[in-house]
């Protein structure tokens, strides 16, 4: 897939002289011409606020905004456009189903893993929730068999591929367990949607959340799937467009989808989002899987070679990213003298913080992968790395 470097204008932008190498995609993606294209003409040709206006130019932008939607549900296998909200992002995603189930939650169980995201950890605190761990192995394979559902456990709430290890849980298999206790099932799949084909009908999950900047769109925009069984929980959020009639005693809330939307939404963000599928569907999401898979497993190959290196997770499914550590060499250093070579990766704990201190770590270099890096940006990571070994002599 070298060709589709092309179509994403900043790569052909050089860092230091040296020709960039962008291996930073799962903090966020860079965005096609087509995406940005699409952000500039709605601004350009058709804008204005949606869905509550006669004139044209409102009806032609609500009619983009909910056509972004249909690509939405239609690309994760949504039973109806309506189980779609246009959120700001992931977090935002988590956040409103932590708002909107608090009642349930306080001072009950959520279950969730160790290697979860701040982002689906300190809402569900915030709701008063107490957190449990599913176990996992040390190479950091889930146990689903070790999952634990008590009479306190009122959700699971799991990442579907690791932002730190690019390792993919068993979402499928949580959702039966939970499923067989009657217990909602939040996937984080914020790491996950833009690598490879997912079908919310096959993992049977009650909330999905992602983020567009993630999947070559905007950022300050994202999703969350609600099923049928919660269309009619307490929306986290009121405000105009929400509701169906308002008195000052008593207001009574819009049927999904705007009855989570409150307020004027990100309408370009949206339609990003909608831009960004057209991109990736163009390519083919087993061909985008497919390549990433060959990347992903060359770059693993090639830092194997490599003596003084640790790389962290094992499991079965990867994808994504991979986060290593060199020996002797504070991960901060690295990630310094990588950049003046024109690698772009990602130091830190990763807003992972329980997952470094089970690996007794600070933090790793992380290298993440989309669909427009190539083996010749992994040779270049290597090439970097030699480099900062040689320093280090």
């Amino acid at each position: 897939m070298t060709y589709f470097r092309k179509d994403f204008p900043i790569l052909e932008k050089e860092i230091y002289g040296r020709r960039l190498v962008y291996l930073d995609n799962a903090a966020t993606t860079q965005k096609p011409k087509s995406v940005i294209d699409k952000i500039s003409d709605l601004y350009r040709d058709d804008y204005s606020n949606i869905h509550r206006g006669v004139h044209y130019l409102s009806e032609a932008s609500s009619e983009k905004y909910e056509a972004a939607r249909k690509k939405v549900s239609d690309f994760i296998g949504a039973r109806n456009p309506d189980e779609v909200t246009f959120t700001a992002g992931t977090t935002d995603s988590i956040n409103q189903v932590a708002r909107s189930l608090e009642p349930s939650l306080k001072g009950n169980e959520v279950l969730v893993t160790s290697v979860e995201h701040h982002s689906n950890i300190v809402p569900w605190q915030m709701a008063g929730a107490k957190l449990r761990a599913i176990q996992m192995d040390e190479d950091c394979n889930l146990l689903p068999e070790s999952m634990e559902i008590t009479k306190d456990t009122k959700l699971v709430a799991i990442s579907h591929a690791s932002n730190v290890l690019g390792s993919l849980n068993e979402v499928k298999e949580i959702t039966k367990i939970a499923s067989e206790h009657d217990v909602p099932v939040l996937v984080d799949a914020a790491q996950s949607v833009q690598h490879l084909p997912l079908d919310i009908k096959d993992i049977n999950c009650d909330f999905l959340a992602f983020s567009g900047h993630k999947m070559y769109a905007s950022t300050g925009v994202g999703v969350l799937y609600t099923s049928k069984r919660f269309s009619d929980i307490m929306p986290a959020k009121g405000g105009g467009g929400m509701v169906d009639k308002v008195t000052l005693e008593k207001t009574t809330y819009a049927e999904p989808p705007l009855r989570f939307e409150a307020g004027t939404p990100d309408i370009a963000g949206a339609i990003s989002i909608g831009a960004a599928i057209d991109y990736m569907k163009g390519i083919g999401m087993k061909n985008i899987k497919k390549h990433e898979h060959d990347i992903y497993s060359y770059a693993k190959e090639r830092l194997l070679e490599k003596d003084n290196i640790t790389i962290y997770g094992n499991t079965p499914q990867m994808c994504g990213a991979i986060s290593f550590n060199l020996n002797g060499i504070h991960q901060y250093d690295a990630g310094m003298i990588l950049d003046k070579m024109g690698v772009a990766v990602r130091t830190g704990h990763h807003c992972a913080q329980p997952l470094m201190n089970s690996l007794g770590i600070e933090g790793t270099v992380r290298a993440s992968f989309a669909l427009y890096n190539t083996k010749e940006d992994v040779e270049m990571l290597i090439e970097g790395i030699e480099k900062v070994e040689m320093m280090y002599r």
